[in-house]
């Protein structure tokens, strides 16, 4: 049972407070007369008896709210009091137009900003928020000329020492009266938010799905019975932590984007007491007052039949195990966290995914962690490069022959990474569509005497436009459209300025310490690895900073020392020119259409060299000849 506590300084306020509530309210369980010492602990034992709103003034209000979480509701002086009060002191003062100074605890006073035209006077209002300020706001209103004081007994007391007449306010029945009907309104509302909330809790309690609330700090307010049993505590134990401690492979940055409304939702898939989840953060939005906290949905997803201990170590000794880790190539390369987030959302289906790149160590790492995170992670994983294969071996080796199983079926209920996927042959297209739809393969289009069941997550990797290959007929259409609808673009390496700063640090320090060599690298010197285009991607920057770190002469290694060694290693005299230089009656022609496409796709790398039919590598290298960008 709730109700109302009344906590009053004296007994006279508590007689009057009686009659009140003998006459307007039932739900009064507490009242008490107390002083400033021990109204805290009254206060809570008003909670003991039921109580969940607090009438109480002044002082008193004050030290409840500063030492407990009860809702108050203060008495407050009104209009009709404090006038009556002005008139009592110009009768003391006699003069035309006194300066009175009000001193209250900060919310008792009523709105005086009318006072000085009604009664003829100078109001002087301190709202009081702590006993150390009481005496010097009474020395600044006597500097100011202040000739009366109303206030309360210290106060009052202090004013007569400087020799300042003054008066104590009385709290009258209209007060009283006032506080008990918002505290009855209070009352009211909070019994409607409890059914509202039970309302809410009995809805969370007989979801199938685990849900969380959270408030605008992202730490948890409530949480269902499904969620309980998904991390295997109680609602106790996690109640006040925050989210991202108990859900610990959400996205910090991505759930802070939500919080702060900046993103309309969040979803990714995560492991949480070694059970998969879809989990889904929806902001709670209340009209004016912006994201007051988030709504955590967690839907539990049925693993695939590949967690036995034979299965897994049969996938160990034959090697077919990914070790790479979505979260850990985010850290390692933050300018690829966007790409990461969405392969985190591919993982979860089954179909087929397009990686789009060149960076081979990185298109490797991205696949094996698609597959760490997916529910096939305890299942084979396996890459075949295509473009290694003879024509006339793919059928064999992809889908097997005779009693020989093919690659799709040793991978199955695993992934199978195909790289140069655009190499595949129209047959080698038609039955790995097969597989795709139908989950079976055939040997041959006629045999169907040799059908298997094979459920492989396929991921395609390729560095050409797969576009053009359809126009020329050398991509089935249904296929194109099968790989591309979940499309994973990884923007060249030297695009990825962020990516090349952090490497050429770590690789530097590496080699330092394997050599045991103590370099200062300047500033300068790291921006001149940046700004140059790493054709080989991470591999040759890596060896470029091994040779730097091992040959440099220096113990400082500038700017000049790095633009000399890549001068030597690889400039167009000492090796093979990038590209064949347009004849001369075609350079301006082809400068025009560069200048176009790049203003046509907003400067877009990607999209200009997909229009011109080029490679990235090949447009830069264009662009920095005709000095674009």
């Amino acid at each position: 049972m709730t109700g109302i506590a009344v906590l009053l300084p004296d007994k006279i306020l508590g007689q009057k407070a009686d009659e009140i509530i003998k006459k307007e309210t039932d739900h009064v369980v507490y009242i008490k007369e107390t002083g400033i010492d021990t109204v805290v602990q009254e206060a809570r034992n008003a909670v003991k008896k039921g109580a969940n709103i607090v009438i109480a003034g002044g002082s008193q209000a004050a030290a409840i709210k500063n030492h407990t979480n009860i809702p108050v509701v203060e008495l407050q002086l009104t209009a009709q009091e404090l006038g009556l009060l002005v008139v009592k002191a110009k009768k003391v003062i006699k003069r035309k137009n006194p300066v009175i100074g009000v001193f209250f605890w900060k919310g008792m006073l009523c709105d005086t900003s009318h006072f000085n035209e009604l009664f003829g006077v100078k109001i002087l209002r301190y709202d009081l928020d702590n006993r150390e300020s009481w005496f010097d706001c009474v020395d600044d209103a006597i500097a100011k000329g202040m000739d009366f004081v109303i206030s309360h007994e210290q106060c009052v007391n202090y004013a007569n020492q400087k020799g300042i007449p003054a008066i104590l306010y009385n709290t009258t029945e209209e007060a009283l009266r006032m506080a008990i009907r918002q505290a009855e309104k209070l009352y009211f509302a909070s019994r409607i938010e409890q059914q509202n909330y039970a309302q809410f809790v009995s809805v969370l309690d007989s979801s199938f799905h685990g849900i969380i609330k959270t408030g605008e700090d992202g730490r948890i307010l409530l949480m269902n019975r499904m969620m309980e049993q998904i991390l295997a505590a109680s609602s106790e134990q996690l109640l006040g932590t925050h989210i991202t401690e108990v859900l610990s492979e959400l996205d910090k940055d991505m759930f802070q984007k939500v919080l702060k409304g900046t993103r309309d939702n969040y979803s990714t898939f995560i492991h949480a007491n070694r059970q998969a989840l879809v989990v889904v953060v929806e902001p709670i939005a209340v009209d004016g007052q912006g994201v007051t906290g988030t709504i955590v949905s967690c839907n539990k997803i049925k693993r695939m039949d590949w967690d036995r201990e034979e299965n897994m170590r049969e996938q160990f000794l034959r090697g077919f195990v990914a070790k790479g880790s979505l979260d850990e190539l985010a850290v390692r390369m933050p300018s690829l966290k966007n790409v990461v987030e969405q392969a985190k959302l591919y993982a979860q289906s089954s179909s087929p995914i397009l990686v789009e790149g060149k960076t081979n160590q990185e298109l490797e790492d991205l696949c094996q962690g698609i597959h760490n995170y997916s529910l096939r992670k305890n299942g084979p994983f396996l890459v075949v490069n295509v473009a290694g294969i003879r024509e006339e071996d793919q059928m064999r080796i992809l889908f097997g022959e005779g009693r020989s199983l093919g690659l799709m079926k040793q991978a199955n209920h695993g992934t199978i990474v195909i790289r140069a996927i655009d190499k595949l042959t129209l047959n080698s297209q038609y039955h790995l569509l097969q597989i795709i739809r139908k989950k079976r393969s055939a040997t041959s289009i006629l045999d169907n005497d040799n059908v298997q069941e094979i459920d492989t997550r396929i991921i395609g990797c390729t560095s050409k436009n797969l576009l053009e290959l359809k126009k020329k007929g050398k991509l089935r259409n249904d296929l194109y459209y099968l790989l591309h609808t979940f499309c994973l673009a990884v923007p060249e390496f030297s695009e990825r300025k962020q990516d090349v700063r952090l490497l050429a640090q770590e690789y530097t320090q590496k080699y330092m310490n394997l050599y045991s060599r103590y370099h200062i690298i300047t500033d300068d010197a790291i921006k001149a690895i940046v700004d140059y285009y790493w054709e080989g991607n991470d591999l040759q920057l890596e060896a470029f900073c091994e040779r730097l770190v091992l040959t440099a002469g220096s113990r400082k290694i500038t700017k000049e020392i790095v633009n000399s060694l890549l001068d030597e290693l690889y400039s167009r005299e000492n090796g093979q020119p990038f590209e064949e230089m347009p004849k001369e009656g075609l350079a301006n022609r082809e400068l025009e259409r560069l200048k176009q496409a790049l203003e046509q796709y907003g400067g877009n790398r990607i999209l200009t060299a997909r229009y011109l039919g080029i490679s990235t590598s090949t447009l830069w290298r264009r662009m920095k000849k005709y000095h674009l960008g």
